[in-house]
């Protein structure tokens, strides 16, 4: 009994992160107020979380985790979210006729966990490595396509940052905005955004077939 009771505590403490976190974001957002929304003390919700960070990483966890299983099952385990990828080994061509699993699969993700992966996307440190991912990713696909024919690593790094801060921000952009759009209109704006962001490589991609 003891036992299902902290697990209800502790589900009232994770739901009253939720809205703090959505309303002021990841380094506003407090554990006093946490622990007034959920009903107790401060010092007893700290001894269901430690800190504020493993308070974050409950809540975003099974989303994260959600995420890499996405992109590690589109990729036949080529990439994931969980390790520095050295290599992918997969051609624009190949990827393109991906575009419309991933754009449904992700908008899937946002119906079943709606406040986590926003506050995944648009209020947690998560995001930020999410990103930082995102452009070691992008070196990596630049070179196997040969895109950017440059030998010195200054501009080829600067291009693959502004590139995978583009993508990552016009994701971002869109989950903010959820609430407005349906799962079909999501589904649509998710595909069109990233066969135009794919569509950009193209001409320049070494090996691509259309």
């Amino acid at each position: 009994m003891a036992q299902v009771l902290k697990e209800i505590q502790r589900d009232k403490i994770l739901e009253a992160a939720k809205q703090e976190l959505l309303q002021y974001g990841y380094r506003d957002a407090s554990m006093r107020r946490i622990a007034a929304q959920a009903k107790m003390t401060v010092g007893n919700l700290y001894r269901y979380f430690e800190s504020k960070d493993q308070l974050i990483q409950a809540i975003t966890s099974p989303a994260l985790t959600q995420l890499d299983q996405l992109v590690r099952s589109l990729t036949d385990d080529r990439i994931s979210l969980n390790q520095t990828n050295t290599s992918v080994g997969l051609s624009i061509g190949e990827l393109r006729p991906k575009i419309d699993r991933l754009a449904r699969d992700l908008t899937e993700l946002s119906v079943r966990m709606p406040q986590e992966m926003r506050i995944l996307m648009l209020h947690s440190d998560l995001s930020e490595q999410i990103s930082s991912w995102l452009v070691s990713l992008l070196e990596v696909l630049a070179k196997e396509w040969a895109l950017f024919p440059f030998n010195r690593d200054a501009e080829f790094h600067a291009l693959c940052r502004m590139f995978s801060a583009s993508l990552f921000q016009g994701v971002r952009e869109v989950f903010s905005q959820a609430g407005e759009l349906d799962p079909d209109q999501l589904c649509e704006v998710l595909r069109i955004y990233f066969g135009l962001f794919l569509n950009m490589f193209s001409p320049a991609a070494k090996g691509d077939q259309r």
